[in-house]
This record gives C-alpha cells, structure tokens and sequence, in this order.
C-alpha cells in the first residue's frame, strides 16, 4: 500500500517536468483545449499616457473617498454632540 501511494505520488502533474517547465496547457490537453490570451502589442508612449490616466483616475478616487470619508466622521461627530446635548 505504502509503495502504491508513492507511485501514484510521482505521476502527480506538479512533479511533471511539463508543469515546473511553464508550459501547463500540455498537461490536461487531451480533456480540455485551452485557449492562451492573446495580449495587444502598445509602444512605450502610448503605455505611458494610459498609465498616466489610470494613475490621475486613482487619485481622483482617493480625493472622492477622503472627502467622504470626513463629511461621515464629521456628521457623526455633530451627531454625536447633538445626541449629548439633548441627553442633558
């Protein structure tokens, strides 16, 4: 029993060279096709304008959520002082 269980060990897919060699669609092939993402070549000016525009987008957000954030604390804190008062 002991000897079973190291052998089906060994033909486990992560001991195969297949899959330590990064080519993982050869694996499971004959069950499933596996289509590979298909990424669209950009030159390195029009990369640096999206990651412009993605950064400027993310500290729009970051502003948006910080002002929110205090207009909540602040409402709560007057809240807070009102619920105060009127207890005393």
């Amino acid at each position: 029993m002991i000897n079973r269980l190291k052998q089906n060990r060994v033909i486990l897919p992560s001991y195969k060279a297949k899959f330590k060699e990064n080519n993982r669609t050869t694996i499971y092939s004959e069950r499933v096709k596996v289509k590979q993402p298909h990424f669209k070549k950009v030159s390195k000016e029009k990369l640096r304008e999206i990651k412009k525009q993605i950064r400027t987008r993310a500290k729009s957000e970051y502003k948006k959520e910080v002002i929110i954030y205090m207009i909540s604390v602040a409402l709560a804190l007057v809240m807070l002082a009102l619920l105060l008062i009127w207890l005393n």
